[in-house]
This record gives C-alpha cells, structure tokens and sequence, in this order.
C-alpha cells in the first residue's frame, strides 16, 4: 500500500496536492474503527477471557436518548500518554507530567440500524459547552467522558454505547500482527516521533514505525543527498494514518489461516479498547458487522477569528437530522 508522509502541523505529501479536510476525519476514524474490528476478529478464539480484559470507560448512559430505530456508538481515540508502547522514550512521546489527561483527538459516530450504518467523523475542535462554559470538544475529555458524551448530545448525537482506544497500544497490535507492509515514495524520517526511513519503496516496518509514521508531524524528505522539511499540508497526518491502517488490516486478514497469530492481535487489541459498563462482547460483535465503508464528515463551520475553535452550523443540524438520529439529554 502506498503510503505518503506528511502530517497535521503541515507537510504535504510528496508529488501530491493536500488532501481535501474529509480526508483526515475518514482516515483518522479508521484508526478507531480497525482497531475495534481486529478484536472483534478474534474473540470467538477465547471470548471470555478476552472480553474481560477490556477496560471499562466511567460513564453513565442508562438516561440516555435510546433509539427505537437503531442505536449510536461514539468511539473515541485517545491521545493519552500513560500507556506508551513498549520501549518508547518521552523525547518521543512526552511524559503524562508533559502532557497530562487524555483529549478526545478523534471521534466518530456510528449509527446502525436494521437498514445500514450512517458514520460521520466529528471535527474535534467544533465548539460545544462543558459546566456552562464553550470549548472545544477534544477538550470535554479532560472534564471525563460524561462531559464528552454530553457535548456530542449538544449536537443532536446521542450515545448509546462508548467505546475509547488507547493509541499507546497501536504498535503493540502491529507487531502482534507481524509488521507491516508499506510503499513508501520517498525517504522521510522525524526525529521528534522517532520515524527514519531511509529509502524509498515496499518495505515492512514495526509497531514503533508504523505508530510513528502515524504521530509524524514535521517528516523531512530526502533531497539531493540533504534532509529537507516537507511542504505544508494540514490534512497529511490523518492520511498516512488512514494508509499504515489499512495495511494493518491487510496484515491481519492474512493471519486468518494461523489461528496462534490472530489470537496473539486479539490479546493486545484487548488491552487497548476500552467500553462502557453496558456494552456485552455480542453487541461489539454486532457494530464489527456494521458496514462503515462511507465516513462522512460533520460538516461545521470554519476556524474563528484566527483560532482553530469552529462553531456548529445549520448544516450541522441539518445532516444528524438526516440521519435519523437526536439527542434529548
């Protein structure tokens, strides 16, 4: 799979125009989505040992809207820096003193029903109200996941079941699957995310290069014998993680024939998704089978007044409603 290296903080990809802004939201979502799938994958090996792995996120929802119609999954990627891979250093990742808390750094919406699935990516920085006060929603996740789930109700989204993974356990899930296999058009590295990759083309990497490809957000390019920054792109991180995913779930589809290797990803995939206390091993089995081929992003408005804050808009409204869904909380 071809795999371009840019990041959020600005760098586009090589030989290429900036992806367009839905591009992040879907790639990122992928992020939350395929890890949920490669456990799901699994737990017919051990069902019950596995699922009692899974850690259990501290949030009411049994007030919450309920759907005659279906039901709504918010699933929440972390950026926490508590559970780091293994071997990771703080130059790379910084220290929970560093950087303290857990931001909901993606955040995507699953509503299933009998008739399909709508799945939207909601921007992370759209304004919503935490104790009377606005902020952005990546931020309501400091307050703890009732402010978060609370925001998205603000919204119109309503949630049914929870579900949070910690991206500290993404390269323990890769390498469980046995690396990676990406295309790499040029040679990039980022020293302050631990990416250097030397040469261009098909190659395999590890959990650690394939989380940093992911977290890259200042790659240099090889030019001419020199290391040079990469042209800006705000949307390149998002897309190089969407890329190192779907190889993920490549790989992982090939170790369906050896059973010692699925069980193996399911153990550490376990080990990094979190639920709310309500939601039972069959209904993660339920939401694996859900088709979510199509993200479409919340449409919000633009950045305010030089900040990366956004406000909610008519549009906004307009598409939960359309896809049948409503928050009363």
């Amino acid at each position: 799979m071809t795999l371009p290296h840019d990041v959020d903080a600005g760098q586009e990809t090589p030989g290429r125009r900036p992806p367009r802004s839905s591009a992040r939201a879907r790639r990122w979502s992928r992020v939350v989505l395929s890890v949920l799938a490669l456990l799901v994958i699994a737990l017919g090996a051990d069902a019950a040992v596995l699922a009692g792995r899974l850690e259990q996120v501290d949030v009411d929802l049994s007030d919450g809207p309920g759907d005659a119609d279906g039901r709504t999954w918010v699933l929440v990627g972390l950026d926490s820096r508590t559970h780091l891979p293994a071997d990771a250093t703080s130059a790379a990742f910084g220290t929970p003193e560093d950087v303290p808390g857990s931001r909901a750094d993606v955040i995507v919406v699953v509503h299933q029903t009998d008739a399909g699935a709508t799945v939207f990516s909601v921007p992370r920085d759209v304004v919503v109200r935490a104790d009377r006060r606005p902020g952005r929603l990546a931020l309501t996740w400091l307050r703890g996941p009732q402010a978060t789930v609370d925001g998205l109700c603000q919204l119109g989204i309503p949630t049914d079941h929870l579900l949070t993974v910690d991206l500290g356990g993404f390269a323990t899930v890769v390498d469980a699957a046995g690396g990676l296999d990406v295309d790499v058009p040029e040679p990039v590295r980022d020293q302050p995310a631990g990416l250097e990759l030397t040469r261009a083309g098909h190659q395999h990497v590890d959990g650690a290069t394939a989380l940093a490809l992911v977290r890259s957000r200042h790659p240099e390019h090889l030019v001419d014998g020199e290391w040079v920054p990469a042209p800006a792109a705000p949307d390149g991180r998002a897309t190089a993680a969407g890329s190192v995913l779907a190889a993920l779930m490549d790989q992982v589809r090939a170790t369906m024939p050896r059973p010692w290797r699925l069980q193996s990803v399911a153990w550490a995939a376990s080990a990094a998704i979190a639920t709310d206390p309500d939601t039972s091993v069959g209904e993660l089995t339920s939401l694996a089978r859900a088709d979510v081929a199509d993200v479409r992003v919340l449409p919000v408005g633009d950045p305010v007044g030089g900040t990366i804050a956004r406000l909610p808009t008519a549009d906004t409204r307009a598409a939960v409603a359309a896809a049948g869904i409503s928050c009363s909380r």
